[in-house]
């Protein structure tokens, strides 16, 4: 298998081993919790996963997504959002999954109909390279 194919099994798998059943992900289920997840994250990366419980395709996209996580650690802030308990906040997707990139509270980027390799790529290009300081962070290589 490839590499990203391990890492989404050892990501299931490190979710499906905790002890209280509970997972590490912060889903947003309100227009005040993203706000307050734009104000908390605002000085690093922030990808936000718009989906939903009855998409199918976002089911797929969540152990990607949770091996990002695992691999950014610190450096970059995901959160899921429920994009039925998000009318004003969601009212722009219009595909899920749709993956979401905030720096300093902006939304610089997103990817409709989301992709791993996708959110891979944007998510290192963002970690990486912060538009307003006209050089790249220190993210990783």
């Amino acid at each position: 298998g490839s590499r990203v194919a391990r890492a989404m099994r050892r990501a299931s798998a490190a979710e499906a081993s905790t002890s209280d059943g509970a997972t590490a992900r912060a889903v947003i289920k309100s227009e005040a919790a993203f706000a307050d997840a734009l104000r908390t994250h605002k000085s690093r990366l922030l990808v936000v996963n718009y989906g939903a419980e009855w998409c199918k395709h976002c089911a797929k996209l969540t152990p990607a997504i949770d091996a990002l996580r695992e691999r950014w650690g610190s450096e970059v802030a995901f959160v899921d959002a429920d994009v039925d308990a998000l009318p004003f906040t969601a009212r722009a997707v219009r595909w899920t999954p749709t993956v979401a990139f905030y720096r300093n509270g902006r939304l610089v980027d997103e990817c409709e109909r989301a992709k791993p390799t996708q959110v891979a790529d944007r998510a290192w290009l963002h970690a990486c390279h912060d538009p307003d300081d006209g050089e790249g962070s220190s993210g990783r290589k």
